[in-house]
């Protein structure tokens, strides 16, 4: 059972829809089944067919429609287990909860919009990695590692800008104690790997370690 699956039959087998194109095989996952056009679950302007099985095909299974017209799905991170399926919205604190205990289990998948809304980031997600904005990422105990120097910093008062550079600035350096600066300078080099252009860790990293809007509102 594939990530989406899990998810679909952990949310109780939804029909989103009930057009039907007949039975054939999903355009994405190939499950032959009775199939929704393809127009009723995404629209024109998507783009992402290259992950599908038939990326020409005309018609998706109720699993896949699912996943690609539920708002909430893109909207926020949600966390789905394999055995028993599973799955649960999880607020950026929790997410990097999970993700600092160290590496994933491959029992499950976690799924975080970057940029909430804008992109289907369950179709892509995958057992034990991290699926974000257009890539799922494997998550190891070295990954885990560098998200509590992520978090380290954010607490000393680097924020995410400053932590993508390749130098702590000497502004925000120069107002800590001297005895911490060991401390910054051994967390950034950690994270110099981190550091190659569009890295979809670091861009994780510093996504979960910004509070939560909805808690800035209240």
């Amino acid at each position: 059972m594939d990530v989406l699956t899990a998810a679909w039959t952990a949310s109780g087998w939804p029909v989103v829809d009930e057009a039907s194109l007949g039975a054939g095989d999903c355009a994405r996952c190939a499950t032959s089944t009775h199939l929704v056009p393809v127009r009723r679950a995404v629209s024109k302007s998507f783009t992402a067919y290259d992950s599908w099985s038939h990326p020409s095909g005309s018609g998706l299974c109720h699993a896949c429609t699912w996943a690609y017209t539920t708002t909430s799905l893109r909207a926020g991170t949600h966390l789905i287990g394999r055995a028993p399926a599973t799955i649960r919205p999880a607020t950026r604190s929790v997410a990097a909860e999970v993700l600092l205990a160290g590496a994933l289990s491959p029992e499950a998948a976690l799924a975080v919009p970057l940029r909430p809304g804008r992109k289907h980031v369950l179709p892509a997600a995958a057992w034990g990695r991290v699926a974000v904005d257009d890539v799922a990422v494997p998550w190891s105990s070295s990954d885990a590692s560098r998200l509590r120097h992520v978090v380290e910093l954010r607490g000393l008062g680097f924020g995410s800008r400053m932590i993508a550079e390749p130098a702590p600035p000497y502004a925000v350096l120069n107002g800590l104690d001297r005895s911490l600066w060991p401390v910054v300078l051994h967390a950034w080099r950690q994270l110099s790997p981190w550091r190659s252009p569009d890295n979809p860790w670091l861009h994780l990293a510093l996504h979960l370690t910004t509070p939560d809007p909805a808690k800035e509102a209240r």
